[in-house]
């Protein structure tokens, strides 16, 4: 057997908290997981380097180029701009599209 020892604590222990209601309300059961985890990493704001940024209402927004969704589900660009519109159809996100090659502006709700 392959034996792996922890040489840095502080990641070792490093988790993001996926909340219980997209498993247990008969609303979000329908999601996938990979879009449960991805809600589950925006509303930790550990998707990207930045911080939390609020807009002209003082809503949250961070901003979210497809492809760190692509890097974080390890997937293909496709099944990440899907996975971000689930997100949007189950009324978890809202995505502001900015044009001009700018990444969208994502608005988690709760």
């Amino acid at each position: 057997t392959n034996t792996i020892y922890i040489h840095q604590p502080e990641q070792a222990f490093s988790f993001t908290r996926l909340p219980n209601f997209l498993f247990e309300a008969p609303t979000f059961k329908p999601l996938s997981n990979e879009a449960k985890v991805l809600y589950a990493f925006i509303l930790a704001g550990q998707v990207i380097p930045q911080e939390w940024v609020r807009d002209e209402y003082g809503r949250i927004y961070l901003y979210y180029p497809i492809c760190e969704v692509v890097d974080l589900l390890r997937c293909g660009r496709q099944k990440a701009v899907n996975t971000m519109r689930e997100l949007q159809y189950a009324g978890l996100v809202e995505i502001q599209k900015q044009g001009c090659g700018k990444p969208n502006r994502i608005f988690p709700k709760s």
